[in-house]
């Protein structure tokens, strides 16, 4: 056996939030949401706390005090709470239940360290089960059985050992085991931060794939850690399941991620690479890729690639490049897809193979764009060559995509046509406008003779009313048949025009 030192409830020692005096002068009653409010604004942090366990809505009556700010919760809150300091926060968590917790160590030379305990209630003696265990320095991490018993391994121990244990409801309890020193050793610094708007996994477990992906014992873990993370420098991952940080991966931020078919982590400040999937539970940033898809549950900031899809709970500063689909909220930059992408306000380009869906998007490139705050139009026209084509168009309020089907009765063995396209509304000026449209026609008679024509047109629109719109233009036309040997290229200037309505 060890020397250890058993702390518990450490967060509830003075740290500098805290320590700070305050002065609270009101003398009525008012919302313990309101109270706690100013109290944060005058010291210059935010409160944190879970609504479940703390009613802002309650009116507490506060007589005049003076003092430190420990004081003054203990005074307005009770003895069942506690409290975590973090940069820029300052968490309050219901904590009336207190743990004990026993260890035996084990040291062979040559062989892992061993750490085995059992986790009770202090007032019964009762075991708890699935309590997290976790060392922070090395970051490795358990749940209790339903003995209470845990077992964990350090293979590179530092000098102490720093055992905590959480669990909803109550207070963290830590245990230092006092290992032999190394001279010259030097603990690893390891950053941690606490993310009071943290969803509990929400985000991430909000999607098909991140509750498949996620494992009740990482569900157990979030909440027993209640927003607390760690910084890593790097992981390497099998499955989620086969990870250089155990259980504790899903609460780690690394800056190089490697996962050989798929990893489960915190997030990633820096590349993360997956031969088939990445999952990540908070953010992302500057660079992510994967074989088939990643899956992120807050925001992405920087390039991610996949071969399939990229799926972002939240929102996307930079670039997505996908084989099939990408999908977020907001996008600062640029969504790119083989076949479709979906966002809700797009503040750059959306360019697609066949659909763009957002809330707004100016700049959507694809076939259909379905635009919140853009505009739809069925119209129909004919051009120079007798061509009568019923035409969809679709977009922003800049770029707009068509596609449209046509018959010419004249047309002999190419009488039937599929157009595509690209348009864009150069101004827009009361019932006036001017659209210009590139767009490419198949012409064919369904037996063995096709014809390709590109066109550009310019067209001046004139709107009636809210719905309805006369377009007449000019358009050049270059065309070339499949078999250049029967029919020579032909370019060529006419015209066209059509009624189109909109909504």
């Amino acid at each position: 056996m060890v020397a250890g030192a058993m702390l518990t409830g450490l967060t509830c020692v003075a740290q500098p939030y805290l320590a700070s005096e305050i002065a609270v002068n009101r003398a009525d009653t008012q919302r313990l949401g309101d109270l706690l409010d100013g109290i944060s604004k005058q010291q210059g942090f935010y409160f944190a706390y879970n609504s479940d366990a703390l009613d802002a809505d309650r009116r507490v009556d506060i007589p005049y005090y003076r003092g430190s700010l420990v004081g003054f919760l203990e005074q307005l809150l009770g003895p069942d709470y506690v409290y975590k300091e973090s940069p820029g926060y300052l968490i309050i968590r219901y904590a009336p239940r207190l743990m004990d917790l026993t260890v035996h160590v084990e040291q062979r030379r040559g062989r892992p360290l061993v750490v085995e305990g059992q986790v009770k209630d202090a007032s019964d003696g009762t075991v708890i089960n699935q309590a997290s265990i976790y060392e922070r320095n090395v970051l490795v991490s358990t749940l209790s059985g339903p003995t209470g018993n845990f077992r964990l391994s350090f293979r590179r121990p530092n000098e102490t050992i720093w055992l905590t244990v959480s669990k909803e409801n109550y207070r963290d309890t830590t245990l230092a085991l006092l290992l032999p020193v190394e001279v010259g050793s030097k603990p690893a610094a390891r950053r941690y931060w606490f993310f009071p708007e943290d969803d509990g996994g929400r985000g991430l477990e909000g999607t098909a794939l991140g509750r498949f992906f996620t494992n009740s014992k990482q569900r157990i873990q979030r909440i027993n850690l209640d927003g607390f993370f760690a910084y890593n420098a790097y992981q390497i991952s099998f499955t989620p399941g086969i990870s250089s940080q155990g259980l504790f991966n899903s609460q780690v931020v690394n800056q190089v991620s490697l996962n050989i078919m798929g990893g489960h982590t915190a997030g990633v400040n820096g590349v993360e690479v997956g031969g088939l999937f990445n999952v990540n539970q908070r953010d992302v940033r500057y660079f992510q890729t994967a074989g088939l898809f990643n899956l992120v549950g807050r925001n992405v900031e920087g390039v991610q690639i996949a071969g399939i899809s990229n799926i972002v709970v939240g929102d996307v500063s930079g670039i997505q490049v996908s084989g099939v689909n990408n999908r977020s909220g907001d996008v600062t930059g640029m969504q790119l897809s083989g076949v479709f992408n979906v966002a809700a306000a797009v503040r750059g380009v959306q360019l697609a193979g066949l659909v763009n869906i957002a809330d707004s998007s100016d700049y959507p490139i694809g076939l259909v764009n379905l635009v919140k705050n853009g505009r739809r139009r069925v119209g129909i026209g004919v051009d120079g060559g007798g061509m009568a084509q019923l035409t969809f168009r679709s977009g922003g309020r800049v770029l707009y995509g068509l596609v449209g089907v046509g018959y010419n009765p004249g047309g002999g063995t190419e009488r039937y046509g599929l157009e595509t396209g690209l348009g864009a509304r150069l101004v827009t000026a009361g019932m006036l406008g001017l659209d210009a449209e590139v767009t490419n026609r198949i012409s064919t008679g369904f037996k063995k003779n096709a014809l390709s024509q590109w066109s550009v047109r310019l067209l001046p629109q004139l709107h009636i009313g809210r719905h309805w719109g006369i377009a007449a233009g000019p358009a050049l036309t270059y065309g070339h048949p499949d078999n250049e040997g029967e029919r020579s290229k032909t370019a060529r200037v006419g015209l066209y025009g059509g009624l189109s309505y909109g909504w």
